[in-house]
């Protein structure tokens, strides 16, 4: 039954000789694909790099960081020119890359009269 169906729509579509679709047409899926694919892979991967780039030249002395190792410590020396940071880990001192830096913790609003809960 099912192919004898199919067997008539093929017959009806051969009767019916149509122009086939144009070139425009054909490639309409392809041309959708990159531009959902540029709007969601491309440009947020874009702008994540623009803010790590500006987070790691807004970088100054006294900043508490996180390394991409984990490792949480203070900046104490910025080597200008360089992509050489210093941070201090409790007593231990260590030179890594501006790169190496994952995030900068922010600091916690100082307010005098908030009440513990």
């Amino acid at each position: 039954m099912l192919i004898s169906l199919i067997l008539l729509a093929q017959e009806e579509a051969a009767k019916k000789g149509g122009d086939p679709p144009s070139m425009l047409v054909q490639f309409m899926p392809i041309i959708l694909i990159v531009v959902v694919f540029y709007f969601l892979i491309i440009l947020p991967g874009r702008k994540e790099r623009q803010q790590r780039a500006a987070m790691i030249t807004a970088l100054k002395k006294n900043d508490k960081v996180i390394t991409n190792a984990g490792i949480v410590g203070q900046v104490v020396n910025l080597i200008e020119g360089t992509e050489e940071v210093t941070i201090k880990s409790e007593d231990t001192k260590l030179r890594i890359l501006r790169s190496s830096i994952a995030r900068v913790m922010a600091e916690p609003a100082a307010t005098g009269d908030a009440k513990p809960v």
